[in-house]
């Protein structure tokens, strides 16, 4: 009741208060812990992704969802990250049969998707943890420049206005506040370039990795506004308030972390 009495974002602010201490301390002991943070994230988005494009109860597309995320997330953890890919690719199949086996033919892509959609963000953010030394600083620094462009993008979307850039899709997103997001970031990227990295990257390239981690951030929300409007739900769920579902929480990271691991694995040699 109290906190039905409250604005979205005053709620948005008292969530954000109570989980992102969780998130940080999760991410900053690592191991176990993060996994274990991001298993119940990903069991979670495997409810709301199935719940809205599969099925209305947890059942099969559910578990099957929800088990090959998991499992892969499990195995890059360990290491095994081809293994883990190729259990998340297994599952996306799996979940094709699982689309006919329902009599879900016309929803055979959010079938395939769904274990795609949801693991590889995860996958990506448990391998950015991992990196030796520096595994802390790159993810924590990835959550704080995509906080910074929401809240970059909310304030000065609300304080200029202007024109949208897809009504249709998102009403209240604006060119302004993508500029403000992409300003917001790009200051950030540079502060924990300099206070958390000791400086280690080129300043031109910080400015520039945290543009383009504010516009794929800013698509990945986008995306997540579409298919929520495609199914007709205004959120994913209603676990967080003022917020949603897990997937409106996360939605910054589908993009972003899957790019900045694949960047450092490419800098690295890896690829």
């Amino acid at each position: 009741m109290l906190l039905s009495s409250l604005t979205s974002l005053q709620q948005r602010v008292i969530s954000a208060l109570v989980l992102a201490p969780i998130a940080i301390a999760t991410l900053y002991f690592g191991g176990v812990y993060f996994l274990l943070f991001l298993i119940g994230a990903a069991a979670i988005m495997a409810y709301e992704w199935c719940h809205a494009s599969l099925e209305k109860s947890p059942g099969l597309a559910t578990l099957l969802t929800g088990a090959s995320v998991v499992i892969a997330l499990f195995l890059v953890q360990k290491g095994y990250f081809l293994q883990g890919i190729i259990v998340l690719v297994s599952g996306a199949v799996l979940m094709v049969v699982a689309a006919i086996f329902l009599k879900k033919t016309d929803r055979m892509i959010w079938a395939l998707t769904g274990p795609l959609c949801i693991g590889l963000p995860v996958i990506a953010l448990i391998m950015l943890r991992g990196i030796p030394d520096a595994g802390f600083a790159v993810a924590f620094g990835l959550f704080l420049v995509i906080w910074a462009t929401d809240i970059g993008a909310y304030f000065s979307g609300k304080s200029i206005g202007g024109p949208k850039i897809a009504p249709s899709i998102s009403p209240n997103k604006t060119w302004a506040g993508l500029i403000g997001g992409i300003i917001s970031a790009m200051i950030v990227a540079y502060l924990v370039n300099r206070y958390l990295m000791g400086g280690q990257a080129a300043t031109i390239g910080v400015l520039g990795l945290g543009a383009i981690c504010a516009i794929l951030a800013q698509v990945g929300d986008f995306a997540e506004s579409a298919w929520k409007r495609h199914f007709g739900i205004k959120d994913a769920s209603n676990l967080i308030p003022g917020h949603g579902g897990v997937m409106d929480r996360l939605d910054g990271v589908f993009l972003t972390a899957p790019m900045l691991m694949v960047i450092i694995m490419i800098v690295n040699g890896v690829w």
